[in-house]
């Protein structure tokens, strides 16, 4: 009996070490960041919101002029975080003084020992995360709203659609959008936006990495053959992959579509 308990006991223990070794995301590494961003961040409403039983950081900032025309969930690349200075912070700050609330949220990061391919193991936690976010603004009014994502973030919000959860996203803008092919499981990114019938607006520039500035023609392609005709590609001149020095072309070019 008490072999047979021992053994019992050593199994309970290699499936608990399993499943440590098997999830890659870091829940610890992502709160520390979260920390930082909370002591840096200012003039934002600043609050933790539940997925499954996870917390995340996510950043609020309320529309400055007028009725607010909508809000938009802002989604971060790999190595970013919710107020990343490149692309998010301009975004998350400016679009309000446009009339846009936005929302930008905090995705999940793996652990530093894993490879940078283990992200195709977050896209799970960032549904529900996206799911969360949606519900809040839900919550809090909102009947319009669209999903911004940049590099990574664009990806993961395509992944997101596949799933269906569509019903209340009313367009989706892809900021430097490409396949990150490197990634396990892999993801078909024409696939995905074959898929996508909501309002698209996918916008690179022209320094962008190549895997995104060379895909562009066959992105445009996967829409027509989705029948897509509200999708449209925008090159930003002179822009690199993290738009600096152009962040107000960017803003603009998205306002301007958004219209």
């Amino acid at each position: 009996m008490k072999q047979k308990l021992l053994i019992g006991l050593l199994f309970c223990l290699f499936l608990n070490i399993l499943n440590v070794r098997t999830d890659p995301l870091d829940y610890d590494w992502e709160k520390r960041i979260s920390s930082g961003i909370i002591d840096k961040t200012e003039a934002t409403e600043l609050f933790w919101l539940e997925a499954m039983d996870n917390s995340f950081v996510a950043l609020f900032n309320r529309h400055k002029i007028g009725e607010a025309k909508g809000a938009a969930i802002i989604l971060h690349s790999i190595g970013g975080h919710a107020d990343w200075p490149e692309v998010i912070s301009p975004l998350r700050n400016m679009l309000p003084k446009f009339g846009w609330s936005t929302l930008s949220i905090q995705l999940p990061i793996i652990s530093p020992e894993n490879n940078i391919e283990e992200y195709g193991k977050t896209f799970q936690e960032t549904n529900r995360r996206i799911i969360a976010a949606v519900n809040e603004l839900r919550k809090r009014g909102f009947s319009r709203i669209i999903i911004i994502g940049h590099g990574f973030g664009a990806l993961s919000s395509l992944v997101y659609f596949e799933k269906g959860e569509s019903k209340y996203i009313d367009a989706l803008i892809a900021i430097s959008l490409q396949d990150y092919v490197y990634i396990k499981p892999p993801v078909n990114l024409l696939r995905l936006i074959e898929k996508i019938k909501i309002p698209t607006l996918d916008i690179f520039g022209s320094l962008d990495f190549k895997e995104g500035v060379e895909s562009a023609p066959d992105r445009r392609l996967a829409s027509k053959k989705s029948g897509n005709y509200l999708y449209t590609q925008i090159e930003v001149k002179g822009a690199n992959h993290s738009f600096n020095n152009m962040e107000n072309h960017l803003i603009q070019n998205i306002v301007d579509w958004i219209k």
